[in-house]
């Protein structure tokens, strides 16, 4: 099986998803066809990530991140703390997991938490920890 074939099967099984899915109108249905397009993305970014193409995962994330996906900015986050595909960044990961958990992303809110308790990639802060703490545990 080859690597451009694996993401395209990611992509036709993503396509069927949403043919299969209940017809909605207007406004709805372009929301839910947005979603299942950054879902696309996402999987595709993640294929390459799983491939062991770590430069080509981190342009993908890097894209999806900028137009505002959570999963993106998450995701682009972990590549910078674990140096895949970028150079080793603790504060250009700490950056993008504030912005993901500024958005509702819950593991962020944990990963931000954990920075400023321990200091990584910013300045240890205590009372910003049990925040960023109690909003990733929050329902």
């Amino acid at each position: 099986m080859t690597r451009r074939y694996t993401t395209s099967r990611i992509a036709m099984a993503m396509s069927c998803l949403m043919l299969l899915s209940p017809a909605v109108q207007g406004d709805e249905s372009d929301q839910q066809m947005g979603v299942a397009r950054e879902m696309v993305r996402v999987l595709e970014a993640y294929a390459v990530y799983k491939m062991g193409q770590y430069d080509l995962a981190f342009e993908r994330y890097q894209a999806l991140a900028e137009a505002g996906s959570h999963q993106g900015m998450y995701n682009l986050a972990n590549m910078y703390a674990a140096g895949l595909g970028v150079e080793q960044s603790h504060a250009r990961a700490f950056e993008w997991y504030l912005k993901a958990a500024e958005a509702g992303n819950k593991l962020s809110m944990s990963e931000v938490a954990r920075a400023y308790a321990e200091g990584i990639g910013t300045e240890a802060d205590p009372v910003q920890a049990d925040y960023w703490q109690a909003m990733a545990s929050d329902s």
